[in-house]
């Protein structure tokens, strides 16, 4: 039987009821009618792409070169925005109906641009850092769990100097063997050694994460402000939705 503990609360002339149950996540529930869900996790594993980075103008771009390349048709930049997020090969045959053997191609020409330019052609969100300092001082433990190869990843955080926030930056690797966002974060927890799945979460900005950290048990909280919507990332089933980086920090 678990125990639950009521309190009331005044924020910002607001009256909360801060519910806390101590085999459930904590609620804080605004007058209103509002509930703001607590997480109580210490390990918070981060996508890149569109969660900590704004980062379309340099895959959308590499993407045309690949098309135009391999004597292919590119839709306009606005309309490759799709493919910001999912693992990109299986995205090329799923929007060009093109085989394994054609994607593999198209990810290498991709790369061709991708590593030495692309990369580099993007911004990271307003908020991010301000959230992941103050994630940091609460103690709580910052990993990466993007599909970008992950030597991309960490020159891409490196080049913005935010290294020095995670513990353990995780993604794909040159072989593609870690081919989905459930293998990562799989990757991750096993290189941080977590076993304890309700004290890890995921943060994500497409249903690709969301579907991914459900598919081995793992809630993950939905941000708005990348490349999916938020209607997508309900869906999904996202245990939170944020639409501002620093509104993380409130959920923990």
């Amino acid at each position: 039987m678990s125990t639950v503990y009521i309190y009331a609360v005044l924020l910002n002339f607001d009256l909360y009821l801060f519910v806390i149950n101590d085999k459930l996540n904590n609620k804080l529930l605004k007058g209103n009618g509002f509930i703001m869900t607590k997480f109580n996790c210490k390990y918070i594993l981060f996508d890149l792409d569109g969660t900590i980075t704004e980062s379309d103008p340099g895959i959308t771009r590499s993407i045309k070169y690949a098309l135009e390349k391999n004597s292919m048709v590119s839709p306009s930049l606005e309309e490759l925005k799709i493919f910001v997020g999912p693992p990109l090969g299986e995205k090329f045959m799923e929007v060009f109906g093109v085989s394994q053997e054609m994607a593999d191609k198209l990810l290498v020409s991709y790369r061709e641009r991708y590593n030495p330019i692309g990369k580099y052609e993007c911004n990271i969100y307003d908020g991010i850092v301000d959230a992941l300092k103050q994630l940091r001082e609460m103690g709580k433990v910052l990993c990466v769990a993007t599909s970008k190869p992950e030597a991309a990843a960490k020159d891409v955080l490196a080049h913005f100097g935010l290294t020095e926030y995670f513990d353990l930056i995780g993604g794909d690797t040159a072989e593609h063997t870690r081919p989905n966002k459930t293998a990562v974060i799989n990757y991750v927890m096993e290189s941080m050694n977590i076993s304890d799945k309700d004290d890890i979460i995921m943060v994500g900005d497409t249903h690709y994460d969301v579907e991914g950290a459900n598919k081995i048990g793992i809630k993950c909280i939905g941000v708005t402000y990348g490349y999916d919507t938020e209607e997508s990332l309900k869906n999904s089933g996202a245990a939170a939705i944020i639409h501002k980086p620093i509104e993380l920090v409130d959920l923990f």
